[in-house]
């Protein structure tokens, strides 16, 4: 089998591991509210500087700041579904769709502030390390985040179908009115689901700095991405994260490994305009089409 073929597609797995990692938690928070959240690329990059201003003070690896940018981009995340969003979600989703733009521009021009528009780097003592065999090279870095991408996956799988709270936001999911009945608390359940959504993100762009460039306005592509991978997989199937991410990062590697990887993002665009066309429930034919 042709090399460069077997390393192009190792290569857009592993970029589809890095593209589910942080897709999960847009794909969590569509599924129960219905809020495209616009603001989605800037907990990547709330996440990603954690990690780097925990290595700068304290030496600490960015792998082991996972936890603390979970839990604060939990408590972040909590607060805004909870004091801001929930006070528009029961208008028209356009308002909560103006509602996470403006957060969008508030965070990025936050974050100019506080960091500049210097570009960051973490250099580790695995930086550029490679798993190499058969001519082949398999970067460590995105090794780790592709198998985060996996159990991020996995645990919100299990708590959503196993635990009662996970059972209360799939109800509220399915229908809010009839979940208020049953006595479940639904806004409550909106500012958990925007908590746990923003902990996974704040998760992945921890896991991505190691070999991402850092700096404030990094947001936006982040939050292109995710909408395109998840349009992929299926909208609000969470499972989708993963077969959508699979799917961009093989296309684009394969783009870039036999027509140049500038063309990686038309072929981006283009892959999703005939996913909404053919297919709009996804790859999945499970996510929400309308």
């Amino acid at each position: 089998m042709d090399v460069l073929f077997v390393q192009a597609l190792i290569n857009g797995l592993l970029l589809g591991g890095v593209y589910a990692a942080y897709s999960a938690g847009f794909s969590l928070i569509f599924g129960v509210m219905g809020v495209l959240n616009l603001a989605h690329g800037e907990l990547v990059m709330l996440g990603a500087f954690i990690a780097y201003g925990l290595f700068e003070l304290v030496h600490l690896d960015p792998y082991l700041s996972i936890p603390i940018a979970a839990v604060s981009l939990f408590l972040g995340g909590y607060a805004i579904q909870k004091f801001i969003i929930n006070r528009v979600i029961e208008q028209p989703h356009l308002m909560s769709y103006i509602l996470t733009f403006g957060l969008h521009l508030i965070l990025a021009n936050t974050a100019v502030k506080l960091w500049t528009h210097d570009f960051r780097t973490i250099t580790t003592s695995y930086s550029g390390m490679n798993a190499a065999f058969w001519g082949l090279n398999i970067p460590y870095a995105r090794l780790i985040t592709f198998f985060l991408a996996v159990a991020v996956v996995i645990f919100l799988w299990l708590f959503l179908n196993r635990s009662e709270t996970g059972r209360a936001i799939r109800a509220t999911a399915q229908d809010k009115y009839a979940a208020r009945l049953m006595g479940v608390n639904v806004r409550e359940i909106y500012a958990l689901t925007f908590g746990l959504g923003a902990a996974v993100t704040g998760m992945a762009g921890a896991s991505l700095s190691p070999f991402t460039i850092i700096f404030p306005e990094m947001g936006l592509g982040y939050t292109v991405t995710a909408f395109c991978v998840v349009v992929l997989g299926g909208m609000g199937y969470m499972q989708g994260a993963l077969y959508g991410g699979f799917a961009l990062g093989v296309v684009q590697s394969l783009a870039a490994a036999y027509l140049s990887a500038g063309i990686s993002v038309a072929v981006t665009f283009l892959l999703l305009f005939i996913m909404l066309v053919l297919r709009p429930t996804g790859l999945s034919g499970k996510g929400i089409a309308g």
